[in-house]
């Protein structure tokens, strides 16, 4: 079961402790990210990301990676558009000296602006590699959230990352880590002894109030108001992507991961299963769902031979047209990884770390325990499943992005099959 304790300086520490494990996972959630940012900050929670870790690194005399290494630790970060998460791991034995680390988190950046320049440096190499506005994925987001935040990438720009200064960094490091903005994550072999021990390594850091972020995404002018739009980004190759908007007041997050599932997550998924099982269209799709407590998307991407786009096209919204208008059996709705398997999150320190802290304290769902977790999806029923889709697949809703060649699509045609849907 989740328990919570509070530092002195009122930093929320949850736990869900497994007595059987032989390790420990603890992450530093910040609720900071893209969707929080002005235009002229762009990338600076991501910046923040790799400057922290290296600030502990400097504080420490450069011991950090060796004593990582010395002890087995297992220490990194990732952001994304809503929160930052710091996350750190290794066996309990271990758990002093992680916890002494840990803690660095909450220093003040008082790096050497040649430290920063270093850093800079390598996220300007990040952006460059990962070529996030030439993605597709890239386009999509400039072309669903046009207008927000959100259309923004994550790691920023390399302008927006190279006018980033330290006290830049320091003043929105001050801003965002507070009391009411951050919470601690702790699962694994940990107890009493441990969670006391952790927080009085917090509490050697002052903490200010602050505004706390709330999860609420900024909405697209055109959100729900689609009618099937498309978008085509010039290229050798061809790629697409189906992005539905997302009305988190009319759908469950539970419904969504079926849904996800049966479409697009199992073994037998309707959509690989009959575009590239059965009929070879192309090798294999990724999809995601992206969820804020107003807003989200239900997306999934594929590339595939240019002569195969309008055949793939009309398979696909004839498959979402069955689910929204056939009623599934109980056994068709995949559920076995949140009920049969629901225990088996135990066995995974870093899973249960996310899920708990992501459900709970981000998407605000408060489940106490696995087992509450676990009814949520034994509840849901095939007329809630057939309900989700029809209030999900809908050609307002829907915007297909694509790189391909501009002069050979005909983007009118593809949008009279869209809009059979």
């Amino acid at each position: 079961m989740e328990n919570v304790v509070y530092t002195k300086s009122g930093i929320p520490v949850y736990t869900y402790s497994n007595s059987s494990s032989h390790g420990f996972y603890m992450s530093l959630f910040v609720r900071s990210g893209s969707m929080f940012e002005s235009e002229r900050d762009a990338g600076i929670t991501h910046f923040l990301e790799h400057i922290a870790i290296r600030n502990i690194n400097y504080n420490m005399g450069g011991e950090l990676y060796s004593t990582l290494d010395k002890y087995g630790l297992e220490f990194n970060a990732s952001t994304y558009s809503e929160m930052v998460q710091f996350y750190l791991s290794g066996a309990r034995e271990s758990f002093s000296v992680a916890a002494d680390i840990f803690s660095r988190l909450l220093l003040p950046i008082n790096l050497p602006r040649s430290e920063i320049d270093l850093e800079r440096g390598r996220i300007r190499a990040e952006i460059r590699e990962a070529d996030e506005r030439g993605s597709l994925v890239g386009f999509t987001a400039d072309t669903v959230y046009r207008g927000t935040s959100l259309a923004r990438p994550i790691t920023g720009t390399p302008g927006s990352v190279g006018a980033i200064t330290r006290t830049r960094l320091e003043g929105y490091r001050r801003d965002t880590f507070t009391r009411d903005n951050l919470f601690v994550y702790i699962t694994g072999a940990v107890g009493k002894e441990e969670v006391d021990e952790l927080c009085r390594h917090l509490d050697r850091y002052q903490l200010s109030c602050g505004e706390k972020h709330e999860n609420i995404a900024p909405v697209p002018q055109k959100f729900g108001k689609r009618g099937a739009e498309v978008a085509i980004k010039n290229a050798d190759f061809t790629k697409v992507r189906f992005t539905f908007d997302l009305d988190m007041t009319l759908v469950t997050n539970e419904e969504l991961d079926l849904l996800y599932d049966i479409l697009l997550g199992g073994y037998s998924s309707g959509l690989f299963i009959e575009l590239s099982e059965r009929r070879g269209l192309f090798y294999d799709l990724t999809g995601q769902t992206d969820r804020y407590l107003n807003i989200g998307t239900f997306s999934f991407s594929f590339e595939l031979r240019e002569s195969k786009l309008f055949e793939a096209l009309t398979h696909i919204i004839e498959e979402l047209r069955a689910i929204k208008n056939t009623q599934l059996s109980p056994d068709k709705l995949m559920k076995a990884g949140y009920v049969n398997n629901a225990y088996m999150l135990l066995d995974d320190n870093s899973a249960l770390n996310f899920t708990f802290a992501y459900d709970n304290h981000i998407l605000s769902l408060g489940d106490r325990d696995i087992a509450e977790r676990r009814a949520r999806y034994d509840r849901v029923t095939p007329e809630r499943i057939r309900r989700a889709a029809r209030a999900v697949f809908t050609p307002d809703n829907l915007t297909l992005t694509l790189k391909g060649n501009k002069k050979r699509i005909d983007t009118g045609r593809i949008r009279g099959i869209l809009l059979q849907l």
